[in-house]
């Protein structure tokens, strides 16, 4: 089943895009089966099965779009893509003799690159970051091949999940919320609020509702996009060393 599923969709696709929409939707139809338990007979739950298919298609569209409009107001507030800055001489995540040899790398095999030492970048700053670009945009170009450099392609994809997920998770509170009063609603009027007398069930359902909440109000921040795109800077700028 799940080869037929990665089949129709890549896996950029299916955990970038559609998983984000799937986790929106998921304390909502969670709730929603478990008070009412009637909605999984046949003939309903073809109706059912069908509106969350669109829903979780329209999510995963929005949840591409959003996390594309974030980014660019992520790059304004970190300053460029993180691959961009840690060529830089004046950014210290890479170590000196490391970045040397990807500067060099980068110099033989990139026509009309002249990437600069120190001194020439504090000079003209803005004339080498857009030689970083370049270098980088190269880079991206020369490793496509999801297969051979298949660390980068999981890092791309843990980046643009987290990305997606930071852009739809003003949807993600409101399904989450949402999820929480209807269990609340429904413990107020089968048991006074009694958490005790409540079947297990609505135990769990409650439990979801809350951990889903706490997952996009305290997980789903801005640093987590931000360790993922970093994640993802380092491995794109490894395959200096591993590029033939």
């Amino acid at each position: 089943m799940s080869d037929k599923i990665l089949d129709i969709f890549s896996q950029y696709e299916l955990k970038a895009r559609i998983f984000p929409g799937l986790i929106t939707i998921a304390p909502f139809s969670l709730t929603i089966l478990i008070w009412y338990p009637e909605l999984i007979s046949f003939e309903s739950s073809f109706i059912t099965i069908f509106i969350l298919i669109i829903i979780l298609f329209f999510l995963a569209k929005v949840a591409r779009e959003r996390g594309k409009k974030l980014q660019t107001q992520l790059l304004k507030e970190w300053g460029d893509f993180p691959s961009v800055i840690f060529l830089s001489h004046t950014d210290n995540t890479i170590n000196n003799q490391t970045k040397k040899r990807y500067h060099n790398f980068l110099n033989e095999h990139i026509d009309e690159l002249n990437l600069p030492n120190k001194k020439e970048e504090i000079k003209n700053p803005a004339l080498y970051r857009e030689q970083y670009k370049s270098a980088v945009d190269w880079l991206l170009e020369k490793t496509r091949d999801n297969t051979k450099y298949s660390l980068l392609y999981q890092d791309n994809i843990n980046y643009g999940f987290s990305r997606n997920m930071l852009g739809i998770k003003p949807f993600g509170i409101f399904f989450a919320m949402f999820s929480l009063a209807i269990d609340l609603f429904g413990l107020y009027q089968s048991h006074s609020f009694n958490l005790l007398e409540s079947p297990l069930k609505v135990i769990i359902s409650i439990f979801l509702s809350v951990f889903f909440s706490l997952l996009w109000l305290f997980f789903v921040r801005k640093k987590w996009v931000e360790s993922t795109s970093r994640t993802y800077a380092r491995t794109l700028l490894a395959t200096c060393e591993k590029i033939t």
